[in-house]
């Protein structure tokens, strides 16, 4: 048996997907996650919460990047990324993609090299403009957090756009996008899923929505300040004309008020138009 301890943030969950599917090629598998959203996304699965301990597997796969979970596991035939000695079999830290951390995780244990996240599953169909722009300007840490989605709006006016948002996000989501915009608030994956099913492009800040949605098929536009899309980034990447000597920080909290997300609405609106001239949709 192989126990994977999944991570606890989305965007790093479905990053971690197809090592995930890999893993499963080479016999029963089970998944320790917190989340959630944890038994949308890794339906199917023999899932389990992220505090319980597995019992005697073969080989204990850490994909969640935590001190904490390498200690609870410390008993376990473990293999991650990491400091040398977090794990029985630490390898070693390089400059890579996350996603590339993943596949070299699960191939030093003999699984075969994963493909691209995919998720396949949908809910509910909601009533939405076809071929909308997404807006997702909501995320837990404010240093990722772009500013423009009001000034965006105005420039793609009168095209439909519809902005998501987690539980308990929708004050924030509002006062993001202004009082016009349609808000579709705290859908679970099956049912985003199926509501991005007539989505042309979703603008994103760099957070887990927008891995999810580019899982689902969809052109994504993510503006990054404090992250690097070379290491977290899906889709098509803006960022301001010239890099700050901070970034990337990946900071929780900024002493600075947040310069590197200086991003003109003028330069997303470029490049979202360019999949509207496309008329790109995932069907």
């Amino acid at each position: 048996m192989i126990a994977v301890r999944a991570p606890d943030h989305l965007g790093d969950a479905v990053m971690a997907l197809p090592a995930i599917e890999a893993l499963a090629a080479l016999g029963p598998l089970s998944v320790y996650c917190s989340a959630r959203w944890a038994r949308e996304l890794f339906e199917g699965l023999d899932l389990h919460g992220g505090d319980e301990l597995p019992v005697a597997p073969e080989v204990a796969v850490c994909f969640k990047p935590s001190w904490h979970a390498a200690w609870r596991w410390r008993h376990l035939p473990t293999v991650g990324v990491g400091p040398a000695g977090r794990y029985k079999t630490t390898l070693p830290e390089a400059a890579e993609h996350r996603r590339e951390r993943y596949a070299r995780i699960v191939q030093a244990v003999g699984a075969p090299a994963p493909g691209v996240p995919v998720y396949r599953p949908r809910g509910a169909a909601l009533v939405l403009p076809e071929g909308y722009v997404g807006f997702n300007p909501c995320s837990p840490s404010r240093t990722v957090r772009w500013p423009g989605f009001g000034a965006l709006a105005e420039r793609l006016a009168p095209h439909p756009i519809v902005t998501f948002c987690g539980p308990g996000e929708h004050r924030t989501a509002r006062g993001a996008v202004g009082p016009h915009v349609k808000l579709v608030p705290g859908l679970g994956l099956r049912d985003f899923a199926d509501a991005l099913s007539h989505c042309t492009v979703l603008v994103s800040n760099d957070s887990g929505a927008a891995h999810f949605a580019a899982a689902c098929g969809v052109p994504v536009v993510v503006v990054h300040g404090s992250t690097d899309p070379a290491r977290t980034g899906v889709g098509t990447p803006v960022e301001r004309p010239a890099r700050l000597w901070c970034q990337p920080c990946y900071r929780k909290v900024c002493l600075w008020g947040t310069p590197c997300m200086d991003v003109s609405a003028e330069a997303v609106e470029g490049v979202v138009r360019t999949f509207l001239g496309r008329g790109a949709s995932p069907g």
